[in-house]
């Protein structure tokens, strides 16, 4: 069995709007195995984005416990959540959150230079061309992401999520602003990418064509997540 690089137990979360109460997680109970992809459905407000801001230290449970390889990341002050996220996390949002003014590879590079600022920057450019050439950029390199297309654009976020070779992706609607097909090859390179390192995926989605690639489902409703469903291959 491959090992466990998420284990989350009993997690609450409790926040407040406008003065009143909200109870947003429920007793979620999870794990996610190295190599393994899950897929969170379930309606809007539901809690799945809590769920991977809870996962990724971007968010402090109020109960629970949750341990993320190997570290249990609820005993973190925020300056050593930072430095763990940099060395075992990579995210993919909805939006693509690339800096402008920067070319793909710099892009690509960022990454590495603020999780590892003392590694000599040609290492650093090397791992950052490997990367976009593993999600077919390496000739997109020198543009800047005004020069790119949507799918292009999410593609060098995926090679800023996977440069560092995390443990956990957590991907948060990462095909909400593509057409359909661009969304299915960005999906499919995800997949491919993670499973070939062993890193567990956590991927939020509204498509249910996109939650049936994954080895897994689950759902999120009211706070709750459900048993699991299996997937047909």
């Amino acid at each position: 069995m491959s090992a466990s690089v998420v284990a989350a137990k009993g997690v609450n979360l409790h926040l407040t709007s406008g003065g009143a109460p909200l109870h947003i997680l429920k007793d979620v109970d999870l794990s996610l195995s190295a190599g393994e992809v899950t897929a969170i459905v379930g309606p809007s407000g539901s809690g799945k984005t809590s769920l991977l801001m809870v996962l990724g230290g971007l968010e402090r449970p109020t109960t629970g416990a949750i341990t993320v390889a190997g570290t249990d990341i609820t005993g973190l002050n925020e300056d050593k959540l930072a430095i763990f996220r940099r060395a075992n996390l990579g995210i993919l949002f909805q939006n693509f959150h690339l800096i402008p003014s920067m070319t793909a590879l710099e892009n690509v590079a960022l990454t590495l230079e603020i999780a590892d600022p003392g590694r000599p920057f040609h290492q650093i450019r090397d791992a950052a061309m490997t990367a976009l050439t593993d999600v077919g950029l390496a000739d997109r390199h020198s543009h800047l992401p005004s020069a790119l297309s949507g799918g292009e654009q999410q593609r060098v976020g995926l090679a800023r999520a996977m440069v560092g070779n995390p443990k956990l992706l957590l991907a948060d609607e990462p095909t909400g602003n593509l057409d359909q097909e661009t969304g299915a090859r960005v999906i499919e390179l995800m997949l491919e990418l993670a499973r070939t390192r062993g890193t567990a995926i956590l991927l939020i989605t509204h498509d249910p064509n996109i939650a049936a690639r994954a080895d897994r489902q689950l759902r999120m409703s009211g706070g709750h997540l459900s048993a699991q469903m299996s997937v047909a291959a």
